[in-house]
């Protein structure tokens, strides 16, 4: 698996002035903590950032200049609107180990059921597993063409990065292929003549698993 490098720079400055100067100047500001060391404040390229997330990688090697460490993505914030990237969280990692998260699922091609009435619906947009560091994917890709009105996939029948397990229950359904609810409407056209009911055409949406950088389980990190 490529893991990508980000550069990253340690910050002593801290506070919601300098935090809303260091964005203004195309910077953003993050944290790196976990396995018994002292919490870390740090900025990076906002750019850089955005351009890891947008590729979904959930493992990276933060480049400090003298030193490099491996860390997994633990968390996002943004703005109040949602858009754009306001924090960063870093877990340090080793990439001998396994690590919890929670892994965006993308949803390809459209089922059968469809052609019967039959809609897409997505239950868990992500799966909570535990896996190599080394060997983590940007996500899991799952087939949905053979899904007739009825059918479902679950946890279990997802197929998992190699050495990952599932963390939750197996029987826990992901998708399904549910029937469209029906309606019917009555017009009338021209005077008192009954018009011919309509109904409501099933569609299958485009889905997509959750956005990366997801994690299962988030220690607590006091953000500077």
């Amino acid at each position: 698996m490529q893991i990508p490098a980000l550069k990253a720079e340690r910050r002593d400055l801290s506070g919601t002035k300098a935090m809303r100067k260091l964005r203004a100047n195309g910077g953003l500001p993050g944290v790196l903590y976990g396995r018994g060391d002292d919490n870390v404040n740090l900025s990076f390229s906002y750019r850089d950032v955005e351009k890891l997330i947008r590729e979904a990688y959930h493992v990276v090697e933060l480049d400090f200049g003298d030193s490099k460490q491996p860390a997994l993505v633990r968390g996002l914030q943004r703005d109040h609107l949602g858009d754009a990237l306001h924090h960063i969280d870093f877990v340090r990692i080793d990439l001998h180990d396994k690590v919890k998260l929670n892994m965006p699922i993308h949803f390809l091609g459209t089922p059968r059921g469809a052609a019967h009435g039959g809609l897409l619906e997505v239950l868990h947009g992500e799966v909570p597993i535990l896996c190599p560091a080394s060997g983590i994917p940007k996500y899991i890709e799952v087939e949905v063409t053979r899904l007739e009105v009825g059918d479902s996939i679950r946890y279990k029948d997802l197929p998992l990065p190699e050495g990952a397990e599932l963390t939750a229950s197996g029987e826990i359904h992901v998708v399904k292929c549910a029937q469209a609810r029906r309606s019917e409407e009555s017009t009338t056209a021209g005077a008192g003549a009954p018009g011919a009911p309509a109904v409501t055409a099933a569609t299958v949406p485009s889905a997509k698993g959750a956005p990366p950088a997801a994690a299962a389980a988030k220690p607590d990190a006091k953000k500077k």
